[in-house]
């Protein structure tokens, strides 16, 4: 079995996987404390003016509705269009997160990059992968 096999025609645990991430990004946020103070590595968070209330809320709603969309599809098989919105949203979340990561050192503030710049590009990578296997399974259902 190819490894692109492995990944395309089976399950959707990596779509609950990346939905699990954002969900427990968007709690650790509203957890009491000023997460966006402990690293540097949010400077860039910071800069933009965001706080941990105006992250967390809309990573809860996209973490809420793409898990929706998951549990939706698991028990009515077409509705992969739900699936394919969510890894969009969801590459777009993690695209963001690793530039954000990736600003101070490219703005050379620090000297090295973060393992969150590595750590959100793999998961956006993979929730890119997820929207073209959704999008697949849309084309199949559409022809059968």
């Amino acid at each position: 079995m190819r490894l692109t096999d492995a990944l395309l025609q089976h399950g959707r645990a990596l779509e609950w996987l990346t939905s699990t991430v954002i969900a427990m990004f968007a709690i650790i946020l509203a957890l009491p404390g000023d997460t966006l103070a402990t690293s540097s590595a949010f400077g860039a968070f910071v800069r933009m003016g965001a706080d941990e209330v105006a992250i967390a809320v809309p990573l809860t709603f996209i973490a809420a509705m793409r898990m929706a969309g998951l549990w939706i599809n698991g028990r009515w098989r077409r509705s992969p269009i739900l699936r394919l919105a969510g890894a969009v949203f969801g590459a777009g979340v993690f695209m963001s997160l690793a530039v954000l990561f990736a600003v101070p050192f490219l703005s050379g503030n620090t000297a090295a990059l973060t393992t969150g710049v590595g750590t959100y590009f793999v998961l956006a990578a993979f929730d890119f992968l997820a929207a073209y296997r959704a999008s697949a399974d849309a084309e199949f259902h559409q022809r059968h």
